[in-house]
């Protein structure tokens, strides 16, 4: 399985190319919203989600998130996923439900994709 983990950045072309595994115009995503490290690729998202928590990433600083490559960058991420669901720190649902949240991962993203 190949999984891409993204310090600094990496560009649209190779993520096109870790699609093609599984999803060809899309790519599953995970986020550490504090060391603003980003892990692509993967079937599920916990595949990812394994990456960054072997760097030592705290899953309370893990989300989730879909980015369709061919989209527009303002409508390219949706941010759902099963690692979302956190009752006890108020996200209910697959969907990352806090709009500071939703802003920090669009940021970092964004700048992580040339």
């Amino acid at each position: 399985m190949n999984i891409v983990v993204v310090e600094k950045e990496v560009s649209l072309a190779d993520l096109k190319v870790v699609a093609q595994e599984f999803y060809q115009t899309m790519i599953k995503g995970v986020v550490d919203i504090e060391k603003e490290v980003v892990a692509f690729g993967g079937e599920y998202h916990i595949d990812a989600n394994q990456k960054l928590t072997e760097r030592d990433s705290e899953q309370k600083n893990i989300w989730g998130f879909n980015v369709y490559l061919n989209r527009p960058r303002d409508t390219w991420i949706e941010y759902i996923s099963l690692i979302n669901i956190r009752p006890s720190e108020g996200n209910t649902a697959m969907e990352v439900s806090d709009p500071k949240i939703r802003e920090r991962i669009k940021k970092i993203v964004d700048a992580k994709i040339i």
